[in-house]
């Protein structure tokens, strides 16, 4: 691949980064915010009006991307990892690495399912995320064909949690990974997954030693 298709920078644009974690912010207060001691009729019209003015500069495409310092790329703003989106926890990479990653992630309020507990679909989302940094880490960047995760305890939230994921064999295009999420030294979950692997010509990643050939 003659030039890379992904915008990339230098590093995670601080001003991108602040409003990420200011918006995290206000989500947090916002589902924490007792009814007959706010104005949250006023509240959301100051909300509405940052919103119009971001809304004004908007039309860059979401996929923006930094060097990350131990090789690959932090997507600024992904879901799961990124500094820039207030959807994001965000993941924090540890270590990343071919052999395993793992990454800190601390989940909140607006993160709860069962009371003082994480919502499942959080969970599974979290480790779906870091089984797919493991198979491109180890140089076959796929898809999800099929996750399945087993909850062992209910994962607290407000608390610090530790995910990790490998890649456990790879059968031509198909690649099994597994990880966990821990509280600790307590396994709160677990998953395995199917991922197809993808070539540079069908999905084009920003990694030099991305894999161009298919079995």
């Amino acid at each position: 691949m003659s030039e890379n298709p992904f915008p990339i920078v230098d590093g995670v644009p601080p001003g991108r980064a602040l409003l990420g974690s200011r918006i995290r912010e206000l989500i947090e207060a916002s589902v924490c915010v007792r009814d007959d001691e706010a104005d949250l009729a006023t509240a959301a019209r100051t909300v509405e009006a940052v919103t119009e003015a971001l809304r004004a500069a908007g039309g860059a495409k979401p996929l923006l991307l930094a060097a990350l310092d131990g090789g690959g790329h932090l997507s600024i703003n992904n879901p799961l990892e990124g500094p820039g989106n207030p959807l994001a926890p965000p993941l924090s990479w540890v270590s990343v690495g071919p052999e395993s990653v793992c990454a800190d992630v601390l989940l909140g309020p607006a993160h709860e399912g069962p009371p003082g507990r994480v919502h499942g679909g959080w969970v599974a989302a979290v480790l779906d995320h870091v089984l797919g940094r493991a198979t491109a880490a180890a140089g076959f960047p796929g898809m999800t064909a099929s996750l399945t995760v087993d909850y062992h305890h209910g994962t607290p939230y407000a608390v610090p949690l530790t995910v990790e994921g490998r890649l456990v064999r790879r059968e031509g295009r198909k690649l099994h990974a597994a990880g966990e999420l821990k509280a600790g030294d307590l396994v709160c979950a677990s998953a395995t997954a199917i991922l197809v692997h993808f070539s540079a010509d069908r999905f084009p990643v920003p990694t030099k030693a991305a894999e161009s050939t298919e079995d």
